[in-house]
C-alpha cells in the first residue's frame, strides 16, 4: 500500500472524528463498528494495514484533514483503533 492509499484512509477516519472531543474508547469503538459494517473504504485488513502504515509514518497524520487532536493523541487513537480492528470478529 502505497502513502497516499494509507493517508485515504487515515483522512477519513480524521474527517469522520474531528468534532469529537476526545478521542476515546466511545470512539474508538463507533470507528471500529463503522469499518466492520462498511461505512469507510477497504475491510477491517486493509484498514489496519493503513493504519500500521501511518504509524510507521515518520511524518503528520493531520497535515490534510486536520483536526483539533495533537499528533500524539491521533496515533494513540489510531493504535487502539488497529488494535480493536483486530479483535472486533468478522461480521456476516
Amino acid at each position: 500500500m502505497g502513502t497516499d492509499s494509507w493517508k485515504g484512509h487515515v483522512n477519513g477516519i480524521l474527517y469522520a472524528v474531528q468534532f469529537d472531543s476526545a478521542l476515546d474508547e466511545a470512539v474508538v469503538t463507533r470507528v471500529a463498528d463503522g469499518v466492520a459494517a462498511g461505512h469507510y473504504p477497504g475491510d477491517r485488513a486493509g484498514t489496519r494495514d493503513a493504519l500500521d502504515q501511518a504509524l510507521r509514518y515518520p511524518g503528520p497524520l493531520n497535515d490534510q484533514a486536520e483536526t483539533h487532536h495533537s499528533e500524539d493523541d491521533i496515533r494513540a487513537f489510531l493504535r487502539r483503533l488497529s488494535a480493536a480492528l483486530a479483535s472486533t470478529p468478522p461480521q456476516g
